[in-house]
């Protein structure tokens, strides 16, 4: 076999799991970013009390992306759990915000830890 076609082929795969390493992080972090509490204005069309919008318990960190679902959840508590059961509301564009905001942070300082020689390639 060639060398420099095993040299290439050695890269990437090293690329494919720095690429599974940074989604796998960017995920976790953006999961566990759900305990950063906060308040997010969602309006509610069919409501007659928030059809303009009203303010409630949020959570994730850059962008809110698990809000209090109102009737449902119990009034000012959001957990990831009840995201997932449906019921509190998970909001797909905060959440894809959020992954691609963590994927980015994670990518630059795996690129500053390699280049600054924290991190050899294999």
């Amino acid at each position: 076999m060639n060398p420099k076609n095993s040299a290439n082929q050695r890269a990437i795969e090293n690329r494919w799991v720095q690429l599974c390493v940074v989604a796998v992080l960017a995920i976790v972090t953006s999961l566990s970013s759900s305990v950063v509490r906060g308040s997010a204005r969602i309006a509610y069309p069919g409501s007659t009390d928030c059809a303009r919008g009203c303010d409630f318990v949020a959570g994730g960190w850059p962008f809110f992306y698990l809000v209090d679902n109102p009737g449902i959840s119990p009034r000012g508590s959001i957990s990831l759990i009840d995201g997932l059961t449906g019921s509190d509301i998970v909001r797909a564009g905060p959440l894809c915000a959020t992954l691609i905001f963590w994927a980015c942070v994670w990518a630059a300082l795996i690129w500053v830890a390699r280049r600054s020689g924290l991190l050899r390639s294999r």
